[in-house]
This record gives C-alpha cells, structure tokens and sequence, in this order.
C-alpha cells in the first residue's frame, strides 16, 4: 500500500459515501448494453480490439501472476475479458461480464472509471478500494488514445489477488498501451494515406494495380507501366492471372482472400538492368462483400544493391584475413630460411656464397614480394570521401534506410539529434558509415526480445568530434562476449561470420574515429565517435 492515497481516490470514496453506498455490499454494474449493441459496439471496435486484444495477451503471458485483462470503451463498458481460469469464479461473483458498464455511480471506487477519468495510468491497491470484498484484489488501468487528435477510446485494465501486485504491472501496462496507440495510429494513417492513394494514383512512386473481383484490370499505374514493361493500355481490361508475374498472388487473393505482403519480385528493364520490388496485395470490400484487389510495387533496388555490396565488403574481409593468415604462415619459415642462408653465406667458400647471394636469397626475396603484392591486391581499394552535414548524414541517408527496413520487422526507430550537432560536417563515406548501421540494425533484430524492438540512435558533440549513440532494448551482450566482439570471425549467431562489427569498428577507424560497445539486461549501446571538419 502507498503511504499518501492518490487523491483521485480519496475523491472516488467521498463520492460514494455521499451517495450512501454501503461498504460491506458487493457492488455489481447495473447498466448494460443489449446483445444487439454489444455486436454492433464489437463492430465498430473490430480493429481496435484485434490491436488492443494482440498486445495485451503478450502482456499476460509475460506475466506469471493469475491475472484477468479487461477492455472497455471510451465510456466505460466492457468489450473484452480475458483472464487466467484461476480467478474467473472471482470475476463472475464480481458481476464483470461483456457490456456492463463501470461507473463510479454503480461500482464505488473502480480503476476503469478512474482511468478513463483521469486520463492516465492508475492503480487501485487493496484497501484503496471503496468495498471490502475487494481489498484482496490489485488493480492497474490505462486509458488509450488516438495520439494525433488526443481522442479518448477505451481502457485497458489488470485484475490480480492482491499477494501478487507489483508496482512493476503499472509500467508494463504503460508501455503496453503506448504501443497499442502507436499501432492504432499507424493504422489510421495506413487508412488515411490508402485513401490520399486513390486521389494521385498517377503520383505516387508505388506501381499500383487494382483489380475487380473477377481480376480484371481497372488500374495501372505509370510507375507500374515502367517496372513491369507493360503499357496501361495494353493491360487494362485484361485478366491479370495470364498477364504478369504477379498473376499467381492476385487469384489467391480473389479466390482465397488471403494477403501478402513483402514478397520480394524481381523484374529486368527495357535496358537489361535488373528492378528489385516488394509487392503488397491485399483483398478490396465494400460492406464485406470482395470486390476486388490491390497491389503495390516498392522499389527497392537500390537497398538491394546496397546489400549485396555489403555482403561482397564482408566476402572482401574475409579474403584480406586469410590472405593474411596464409602470408603470415609462409613468411615465417621463408625469413627463417633467409636467414640461414645468410649465417651460412659466411661460412662457405666463394661459389657457394656466390649461390646463395646470386640466386637463393633472391628468388626467397622475389617470394616475399608476390606475397606483398597478393595482400595488396586483396584489401579493398581505398573509398573517397565527402564532406557531408550531420543533419543530412542521419535524417536524408541513414535515417530514411533504417526507416523502410523497421517496417518490414516492426521495430520503433528513433532519432534525436543535438542542435549543436546538425550542422557539423564530418568527411566520410556514406556507403561505409550506412553499411556500419546496417550491421548495428542486424545485430538488434538478432538480439530482440518478446517486446517491440526499439532502436535509438543520437548525434552528439563531444570536444572535436561528433559522437553517434546506436541503442537498442534488445536481451544485451553478456560481459565475456563484450570484450571478443569486435574480434574477427567471433560470434554468438550460429549463422553468423563474425566479421560485422570486425568490419564496422575498420570503416570508423578508416575514418579517423573510434567505436566501442556497452551493454547491460536492458539493451546494448554502441558508441561511434568521428572527428568533424574544423571550419
């Protein structure tokens, strides 16, 4: 129990001793919505409730306590109930069941009223309650809002006996609802943008087709004309199954209803060139009844080359290293020789020391050389470099790469930086520092967790230099690891070569910086620090 009681609560109990509620009854919801408008509230929640629903059930299975989850409306009626079977005789002695309504009214002192009142998280502890009979119960609330217009929607709340309350509840539930809002928001602009899509159709850089529900063509788009090397006049009106290579995806949508989303195509221009696409298909209704479908091209071609140079950069790393392994293992017994040859030069007479100096220690030399110049040919040619602002290295480059590729694994990605910072210019390569974050982003999704990944990456000033701080919530490095990681060909992937953060600690060197790693059970850090261009 708290030492001070919240005064939302202290005002809750005056409310209901004013209203001569009795503290020993149990107070059940007296107001309930009929079956009818029950469906018809679950109708108009539907995606609402599939979100809120989705995340609050990977709440509970993080959790190990006998807990029951309820989500209300903006009003304070129950749409869903979910709970642990150890607690659901509590839970129908308590009257909650789908459409009650709780209001302090009617309940006394209850954390979905006052959550959906105050406008923020709160928790209700034992005897905090106005009733007795629920002094043996812990209960925490959010409310959850549409972010963009601070538009109230409902509440999610957390049931448990009170042996099991835990501050810790209240902040998971926080940071479960913050989610639930990030992807209800997202949603509704996914909405808003698919109908900002049918008005400049003709605009936007997607190849887009639509087709009706027996796959005829009645849309296709000037970008969808340049990556599949078909006229709109020629496909239109035609069935897209026999037409494309996206045929096969558009009759599974319209016989199957099924989706797809991110399926890799590849195309070959009108010049030989390959295009590399993700395709989205999705089935269209109009009051649930198929009409239709959607598809959209993305291309991703240059972040598909950008990947096979960093692939062929770690083949080219790997190379350099065993060249060099391989140079170090011939070299030594060849100086060993050399040197042999030399002492004994002395001790011989003039045509065999004629020998030696004329022809062995030559061709052991000569040796020497072509290995020198078969590790020079096998490190990477040296990369030119450019002066570039901080501001446009982060937001216009690094930034709107990491952006795409967060969305194809739902990780939250951040930026913040430092206003002194923005306008700094480091002399770089930008191919190099992107493929370092590249590796950085990998490493996080490897390291992810049961909760949403989110990466978090800063600029800063620090003396001379401008430091970037790459961090993420993912499981950490343990601390025997953190010490090998930037060592070559050291990883705890099984699939991994170990060469990553070898290859990304070289570029930050190459660029007269420094990188180095902390990490902790709460995420791991990376700090990268690179000189800026004296003005």
């Amino acid at each position: 129990m708290r030492e001070t009681e919240p005064l939302y609560i202290t005002r809750s109990k005056q409310i209901c001793r004013e209203m001569g509620m009795d503290p020993n009854e149990l107070a059940r919801p007296k107001r309930f919505l009929t079956e009818e408008k029950i469906e018809m509230k679950r109708k108009e929640y539907s995606e609402i409730l599939s979100v809120v629903s989705y995340f609050s059930n990977k709440l509970a299975s993080s959790l190990e306590a006998p807990i029951l989850i309820t989500i209300s409306d903006a009003e304070g009626y129950l749409l869903e109930i979910t709970g642990n079977e150890l607690i659901k005789s509590t839970v129908e002695e308590l009257g909650i069941k789908i459409g009650g309504l709780f209001a302090t009214e009617d309940t006394g002192t209850n954390v979905i009223s006052l959550a959906l009142e105050q406008g923020h998280p709160v928790s209700v502890i034992g005897e905090e309650h106005y009733h007795k009979y629920l002094f043996e119960i812990a209960c925490y609330g959010a409310p959850f809002f549409y972010k963009d217009e601070s538009s109230l929607l409902g509440s999610v709340c957390i049931m448990t006996p009170i042996m099991f309350r835990n501050p810790l509840m209240l902040n998971m539930l926080s940071q479960t609802v913050e989610t639930i809002e990030r992807e209800l928001l997202l949603r509704k602009q996914n909405r808003q943008l698919n109908i900002l899509n049918q008005i400049l159709i003709n605009r936007t850089r997607n190849g887009i087709m639509i087709t009706n529900e027996k796959g005829i063509i009645t849309e296709f788009n000037e970008f969808a004309e340049e990556l599949s090397n078909h006229s709109r006049s020629s496909v239109l009106g035609k069935c897209i199954y026999d037409l494309m290579l996206t045929g096969s995806y558009f009759k599974r949508v319209l016989e199957g209803e099924e989706k797809f989303e991110n399926e890799e195509l590849k195309f070959t221009a009108d010049d030989g060139s390959q295009i590399v696409c993700l395709f989205d298909i999705q089935p269209i209704y109009e009051n649930n009844k198929l009409i239709g479908a959607f598809g959209q091209y993305r291309d991703i071609t240059d972040r598909y080359a950008m990947e096979e140079k960093i692939k062929e950069a770690e083949k080219d790393a790997l190379a350099g290293r065993i060249a060099a392994g391989i140079a170090h293992e011939i070299r030594n017994p060849l100086t060993t020789v050399r040197g042999y040859l030399q002492f004994l030069q002395k001790e011989t007479d003039d045509s065999i020391s004629e020998l030696f100096s004329g022809l062995l220690i030559p061709e052991i030399d000569r040796a020497n050389k072509i290995i020198s110049d078969f590790l020079r040919i096998s490190k990477p040619s040296r990369t030119k470099f450019e002066s570039i602002p901080v501001n446009q290295l982060v937001t216009d480059y690094i930034y709107k790469f990491l952006k795409s590729e967060s969305f194809l694994y739902n990780v939250d990605v951040d930026i913040e930086i430092e206003p002194s910072a923005q306008n700094l210019e480091i002399l770089c390569s930008r191919e190099e520092l992107l493929q370092v974050f590249i590796n950085l982003f990998q490493n996080s999704l490897h390291a992810k967790r049961d909760v949403p990944l989110k990466i978090n990456i800063q600029a800063i000033r620090v003396d001379s230099s401008v430091q970037f701080i790459f961090s993420d919530n993912g499981k950490g490095i343990s601390s025997a690891a953190l010490t090998h990681i930037f060592e070559p060909f050291y990883s705890t992937k099984d699939e991994g070569t170990g060469l990553g953060l070898a290859v990304s600690r070289k570029i930050i060197e190459s660029h007269g910086g420094s990188m180095h790693a902390s990490s902790d059970g709460s995420g791991t850090k990376f700090m990268i620090e690179i000189p800026y261009a004296q003005q």
